[in-house]
This record gives structure tokens, sequence and C-alpha cells, in this order.
């Protein structure tokens, strides 16, 4: 079965200036499916920038490809701005904030502004500048975010949170990197970004990112831990960055970063399927310096070797697990698991259960379904 992800793949390719290989443009009776390929993955904006030069594109088609890339370019320009006043915002309030993904990746990396979908803003935040950070976005109308979690859970466990503001712009806050409860690396080598971070002109305020290796090591950590290798956006962020910087990209600072973090599981599996899918890829002898070994990382290899965009649907909290460098971290998140401490029990469930038996059954009962889910999808496969 052929992956609905190679539908849309050529477009990208052509849109970054890359061979478009096969597929691309598509005849007219494969457009329906092109189309419901770049819908569920949120990427119906860049086949229609993709689509642009093109005459032989059916009229319907052009119709909904022009209105997707009309929402597109609002959406843009509305987070833009919103950038914008964000990182003036923080300049004013004394805080760093490193802007993480979203629209000043997509400027980073050389695309439209419509062309990557974005939704929220990431800030990368020291810890100690949360108060002064939290307090500057309320004050300027952003509220925080009710989700699954309550502030006091996500400021003792979580290390992010999410703000709103009246026009649905939502801001995340990080001052951890990676916070995904499935996955273990060293988080505090990771903290060494902020010694390495760059300058840059940023939805046009002055700002610090990531440096490109820093960069890579990121998103391919985000990849992994928070998507379990799904969603075609991401292996595209890689693959431009590769394309953009992969010249200059220091190797041997990649796989020293990635050993440190404890991340090679990750970058590896990142690294082979964005090969397989934008035939662009790290050099060979960096990547088997990186391949961990061991059974569970020849299973984790099999798994993510099969179809580039094949669905993950059951097993989105197996492959992170799959994906840890070290098999002592498996069992630690496991054990992390099986027996929470109670603190973490009363931050997560505080709201919903009122006693110390009921949040333990909570915890169960979510942990019961995410078991049953995997075997599920084991099942199917």
């Amino acid at each position: 079965m052929v992956s609905p992800w190679t539908l849309v793949v050529p477009a990208l390719r052509a849109l970054g200036g890359d061979a478009a290989g096969p597929g691309w443009p598509p005849p007219p009776q494969a457009w329906p499916a092109v189309l419901a390929a770049a819908d569920a993955e949120r990427l119906t904006a860049a086949v229609a920038l993709a689509a642009r030069p093109l005459t032989a594109v059916p009229g319907d088609v052009r119709t909904r490809l022009d209105a997707a890339l009309a929402r597109a370019l609002h959406g843009s320009v509305l987070l833009d701005r919103a950038l914008h006043d964000a990182l003036k915002l923080f300049e004013g309030a004394g805080v760093m904030a490193l802007p993480l993904k979203g629209p000043a990746l997509a400027d980073a990396l050389g695309l439209h502004p419509a062309a990557r979908p974005s939704h929220d803003l990431d800030f990368l935040i020291h810890e100690a500048d949360l108060a002064r950070a939290d307090a500057a976005l309320r004050d300027a109308g952003y509220r925080r975010w009710a989700d699954d979690h309550s502030f006091e859970f996500d400021t003792a466990f979580d290390g992010a949170t999410v703000y709103e503001n009246a026009r649905g712009v939502r801001v995340d806050l990080h001052w951890r990197l990676q916070t995904a409860p499935g996955y273990a690396w060293d988080a505090d080598r990771a903290r060494e970004v902020w010694d390495r971070r760059v300058g840059a002109t940023v939805a046009g305020v002055p700002a610090h990112v990531l440096g490109p290796e820093d960069t890579l090591l990121y998103l391919a950590v985000h990849l992994a831990a928070h998507h379990a290798f799904a969603g075609l956006v991401w292996h595209w962020d890689v693959a431009r960055l590769l394309a953009r910087a992969g010249a200059r990209l220091d190797w041997d600072a990649v796989v020293a970063r990635a050993h440190a973090w404890r991340v090679r599981g990750a970058l590896v599996g990142t690294l082979r399927r964005v090969e397989a899918l934008f035939e662009c890829g790290a050099p060979p002898a960096a990547v088997a310096r990186l391949t961990p070994r061991g059974p569970r990382h020849r299973v984790a290899a099999m798994v993510l070797r099969r179809r580039p965009g094949a669905s993950v649907e059951g097993l989105g909290r197996l492959v992170p697990l799959l994906a840890i460098d070290r098999g002592r971290d498996v069992a630690a998140v496991c054990a992390r698991a099986l027996a929470p401490p109670r603190a973490w029990l009363d931050a997560r469930y505080a709201a919903a259960a009122p006693s110390v038996g009921a949040r333990v059954a909570a915890h169960y009962r979510r942990l019961g379904a995410a078991v049953a889910e995997t075997a599920r999808g084991l099942a199917r496969r």
C-alpha cells in the first residue's frame, strides 16, 4: 500500500526548489487523493503554492487550493503580528524568549509564510523568568488556557504551559525543550542550548534562536517524543533544515550532542525517515556513529522502516519508548507510570478526583486505556 504522504511530498519538494520527482504535477484524476492527503496533514496551502505555476489544474481543484491559501495567508499574518508583539512584550519584561517552531522556523527555513501550518507560538524561556513572563502575558490580555493540566501541575512537573488571547492566538511557554512524559533524555545537558543561541531578526524584532545543530536535535526529539514520528510537516521541517544548512552543519558536534543528550534513537530515526521521504539526509558516517545498538533499537528501526507516513495509530505511546537511548531510562519511565509520586497524582488529578483513592483510580484508568490502545495498534499490525 502506498502512503498518502507520497502524494504530497513531490509538491513540497517542488516548493522548496528541489527536483519534484515522479508524482508532480499529478494527473487530473489524482487531484482528489492529493487534496485529501494534504488536508489530513494541514499542508493544502503548501500544495496550493506549489501548484501556482501549473496550468493543467482542474477548476474545482484550483478553487479549493485558492481558498486554502487565502485562509493560510490570513492566519500567517495574524500569527506574525502576534509573534512580533510577544517578542516586544518579553523584551519589555526583561525576559529572553527563544522562538521555537511556528512562523519563526518557517522564515528560517526559507518558506513562504503560508506554507508551513502554525496555530500557536512556542517560546523557550528560563524557568527563573516564568513569573515575569506569566505576568506580562496576562497583562497583555492572554489567559492561561484550560487544558488537561492545571497551571500548578505545569509549573511543578510539566515544563511548559499554554496561554490564549481573545483572538484565539495561543502562546506555549517552555522552560524545558521537551516535556513528553513517555520519553527520557538528559534535559540538563540540553540546557546548554542557551550558551549557543544565535542572533536573528524574527518578525521584525531582534531576537535569539537556537543554533542550527541544536535546532536539528530539537526537531528530532520533538518529532519522536511528542508525535511518535507521525506528521509530515515535522519531517518537512527537518528536510528543509538539511537542504538549507546541511553542508554547514557541524556533524561532529551533532553526534557529540546527540550522545550527551541521549537522543541518538530519536535523531537517527528522524534522519532515516526524512531521507526516505525527501532523498536528503545526514552523511552516512554520522548516521553510523549515531545508530544505537541492541534488540529494542532493532525493533524501533523495523517499525520506522515501514512505509514512511504509515499510520502509527495506537502506537503513539510505544514508539517514543522504543526511541529512548538507554534501557534503564525506559525502565524508569515505566516505573513512574506504574507508581507515580503522590505529589504528581495530587497535582494531576486534584480537580477531577477529590480523594487519594479516586486519583489513583483515575490514573490507572488512563494507564489501562493507553495499554489497551497500544495492544490494539499492535494487533492491527
